[in-house]
């Protein structure tokens, strides 16, 4: 047996030792995670190495993973019997960590206080023991050698490292506990509690492939008698797998039920109700990795409050890693539910965030195409199944028409909306497309609050009587995406409240070109009077031929004045005035009575009719009781 050395850690190291207690203190439990990761990797790597070499598996020998606590020392220990460590690799990967990760580590520390999950990615979760304890002893045989290791810090500025005799394979690490009893460490858990460390097992390390033991209290069964005498039930002591091992999602789905996926998801999302779809597939080739994602069947109580938590849990070779990884599932995609487990993403020291973040973005790319390529799918199959789910989350789906240009055209497709020829079911842009009239040329369409409001807008008569279907477009988002649209299958969408809607064919605009000069030539001064009455209201008075029924409507240039008054409310100011043509209908009966009347009287009028505008678009009026009063005097 050697002598025990004494060796001074890096330079770095109590820096980042001290990073990482600080770091993390706020989620200590995150030590036992990294403590078992690491021992299923020491079982993996014997596996392999064993697959070439079977006398180094012990007779009779059975993976597994233990944890011992004892109270009374305040100690916690996590023991495998995996591949073990000689004397240079513990030197090597726990007495150093001069590896090129180091100096990127160092870089974003500032990062990493806001972002503890990182620190996993370095391969330093061992030093999150330190979290937790004054001493740490980690005690280790590698497979197929005679002399064991133990090595031994209080985590500060140098530890030390000899060689031990040791009769079994693997590693042990034991952490002697913080004293709970001092003030500084009041905050910390008893991680010597029996439920505790269950509870950290089944949220962190679950579906690890080999079994978590422990030795557990359990109660013994009382005799009638004994129970009817109101004895104290005798305890005695049974050894317990902590973990289910079962990771669903790297079965195959054929050997799958329905039950199995909808418990599943319930244990994971604490859902009562079953999901409406599963998406399980597993990606090779740039990314590898297994994913488990869910549609609800409903929308969650709190999906439309702002600073809910989205995201897919990332999981890498079954332990979990965090939850609530936004960077695995683009935002207008928040309503799914899931996991991702990946084999392919490193957790070692010497790869490089920025890797990391291309790994997850390439992921993200892969499950986004798989989800819209699912909701096709279940579009074109289940169309009864897909309305439910568009009316729960069709509005998050189409702000990707925004934010994801490059699927833009996809998600169009998968969009559904009422219409004026289809107010009691939904019809998608394509189905729209084949019902078109033959010369309609464009996808027409409205921004609204209510069917209602789309429906008796004055915007819809001509269109009506062309025949002319209309897309009521009523969700919230829908003022935010439609400057978005642009083509669709070239077709162009084409809002009826525009400015330069044009819905003539040659032969109708040579017709409405002599009634307009006409008419705007016979009613001259009676417009140039409103003109002047409603002057700061209005920019222009001019005659309609959009109209057929309704006598005025407003018509406002640039964007569409729904689409404005949801973009101001969202950062909070008022709607900037926009130029607006009052276009009336002069063969509407009320302009010859009008034109008969006398100047005073057409200016009052000229008020009743641009409110009138107002209130037939949905818009408010600036002053309701003068409206009111200009009403009781004309009917007297």
């Amino acid at each position: 047996m050697s002598n025990k050395e004494n060796c001074k850690f890096q330079t770095e190291i109590s820096e980042l030792l001290n990073l990482i207690i600080n770091s993390l203190y706020s989620n200590p439990e995150i030590f036992l995670r990294e403590l078992i990761s690491n021992a299923s990797d020491a079982l993996d790597k014997l596996k392999l190495e064993s697959a070439t070499n079977e006398s180094l598996l012990p007779q009779g020998y059975t993976p597994e993973i233990f944890i011992t606590t004892d109270p009374d020392k305040n100690t916690i220990s996590i023991s495998d019997n995996g591949i073990g460590m000689t004397l240079d690799e513990v030197k090597e990967n726990i007495g150093t960590i001069a590896h090129s990760g180091t100096k990127k580590f160092m870089q974003i520390k500032d990062e990493l206080k806001d972002n503890p999950s990182l620190i996993g990615q370095f391969g330093v979760g061992f030093y999150s023991a330190f979290i937790v304890a004054d001493k740490v002893c980690l005690e280790t045989k590698k497979a197929g050698t005679d002399k064991a290791v133990r090595w031994e810090s209080d985590g500060k500025s140098e530890y030390t490292i000899e060689e031990i005799d040791k009769d079994s394979i693997g590693t042990t690490v034991t952490l002697y506990l913080k004293d709970k009893n001092n003030e500084e460490n009041q905050d910390l858990a008893d991680f010597t509690k029996e439920w505790k460390i269950k509870d950290i097992v089944k949220k962190h390390s679950d579906f690890i492939a080999y079994p978590i033991k422990m030795e557990c209290e359990k109660f013994v069964p009382q005799s009638k008698e004994d129970e009817e005498a109101g004895k104290e039930p005798e305890k005695t002591k049974e050894i317990q797998v902590l973990n289910s091992m079962k990771a669903l999602w790297l079965k195959k789905p054929s050997e799958i039920t329905k039950e199995e996926y909808n418990e599943f998801y319930k244990q994971m999302t604490y859902d009562y109700s079953e999901p409406l779809l599963n998406i399980h597939f597993q990606a090779e080739g740039v990314s590898e990795f297994t994913a488990l994602l869910f549609i609800p069947s409903q929308k969650p109580f709190n999906y439309d409050y702002e600073n809910v938590e989205s995201g897919l849990s990332l999981y890498v070779k079954r332990v979990l890693i965090m939850n609530d990884c936004k960077e695995l599932i683009t935002p207008y995609l928040r309503f799914i539910k899931g996991l991702v487990d990946s084999s392919d993403l490193s957790l070692n020291v010497s790869r490089e965030i920025l890797q990391q973040d291309r790994e997850l973005k390439q992921i993200n790319k892969s499950l986004v195409s798989k989800i819209l390529k699912s909701l096709q799918d279940l579009m074109n199959k289940d169309r009864e199944t897909y309305e439910k789910f568009w009316v729960n989350f069709g509005p998050t789906l189409k702000e990707g028409i925004v934010r994801d240009p490059e699927r833009k055209e996809k998600i169009i497709g998968l969009s559904l909306f009422k219409s004026n020829n289809n107010q009691d079911k939904y019809i998608s842009v394509d189905e729209y497309i084949s019902n078109m009239k033959e010369g309609q040329p464009c996808i027409y369409y409205i921004t609204a609050e209510n069917i209602s409001e789309a429906q008796n807008t004055p915007f819809m008569e001509r269109l009506n009587k062309k025949g002319y279907d209309v897309l009521f477009m009523l969700d919230p988002v829908d003022p935010f995406i439609v400057n978005a649209l642009g083509t669709y299958k070239d077709k162009k969408f084409e809002c009826i409240t525009s400015s330069d809607l044009d819905i003539d064919t040659e032969e109708e605009k040579k017709e409405n070109e002599t009634k307009i000069k006409e008419k705007t030539e016979n009613f001259s001064d009676l417009l140039s009077n409103i003109k002047d009455e409603l002057k700061g209201y209005v920019d222009d008075v001019k005659f309609s031929s959009r109209l057929s029924d309704s006598p005025v409507c407003l018509v406002k240039e640039g964007p569409d004045f729904k689409q404005m008054e949801y973009f101001y409310k969202q950062i909070g100011q008022a709607v900037p005035k926009q130029k607006a043509c009052l276009e009336c209908n002069l063969d509407h009966p009320i302009f010859d009575k009008m034109k008969s009347k006398d100047v005073d009287t057409q200016k009052n009028w000229a008020w009743i009719l641009y409110n009138q505008a107002l209130i037939s678009q949905g818009e408010k009026i600036d002053n309701p009781n003068e409206f009111c009063k200009k009403i009781i005097d004309l009917m007297n």
